[in-house]
């Protein structure tokens, strides 16, 4: 009678090496794509940068900074990136200097909403939003929704200017939707932009056409 074969069986150490191998190979591909999309994105990161700094900006660089999100998003979808194309679209739409039709500001919309659908808690993707629909001549009841979940997700974010003047200019013009907290929020950010910066406060609340109510809370 022939002997019976024996099944090879792997040591556990063999077992181990192999899953170690297989796990390796995973996190070296779901790396891939992140490395491309910082790569892709580089090019806009110095732009972005001096947005921050509230730093003036031509086209032709604004352009750039939408390309490299739009270049980057392709490869991971991340809500910096969906937000990042908006602001670049939004300041493109105000450019005074703008040679080409302005943004479709439906399409700048729908991407806020996917940066906002993967970080929610972003202040400044709701703020963004608050900035096109105001730049869209819509209603203050649709501009106080965004505007309330910004001071719902960043309270007392105001660590740049730029950021509290939109806060306290869409808080004056949607006055009426907003609530006894929300209004009070308000009111502390407008002095804080008062004893920043009184003629941009005055400024802002001048286009919002509540200069009466920007005096008023100043106890003025």
């Amino acid at each position: 009678m022939l002997p019976l074969r024996r099944t090879a069986r792997l040591r556990p150490s063999s077992l181990a090496a192999l899953a170690a191998m297989g796990l390796g190979a995973a996190l070296a591909a779901a790396a891939v794509p992140v490395a491309v999309s910082d790569l892709l994105a580089m090019p806009g990161d110095a732009v972005l940068e001096r947005l921050q700094e509230e730093q003036a900006v031509g086209e032709p660089a604004l352009r750039r900074f939408v390309r490299s999100r739009e270049a980057a998003a392709q490869w991971r979808s991340t809500a910096g990136a969906y937000t990042d194309m908006a602001l670049g679209r939004l300041i493109l739409a105000a450019a005074p200097e703008r040679r080409t039709p302005p943004p479709d500001f439906e399409e700048t919309e729908a991407l806020l909403a996917r940066g906002l659908g993967l970080a929610p808690m972003n202040p400044y993707g709701w703020m963004r939003l608050v900035q096109v629909r105001t730049v869209r001549g819509a209603a203050a009841a649709d501009v106080a929704p965004p505007l309330r979940l910004a001071l719902r997700s960043g309270p007392h974010e105001d660590r740049r200017h730029a950021m509290l003047l939109l806060m306290v200019e869409a808080g004056l013009g949607a006055w009426r939707e907003l609530n006894g907290p929300e209004r009070r929020l308000i009111e502390a950010k407008a002095r804080a932009a008062w004893a920043r910066d009184p003629r941009r406060a005055t400024a802002i609340a001048v286009r919002a056409g509540r200069a009466d109510l920007l005096a008023s809370l100043l106890g003025f």
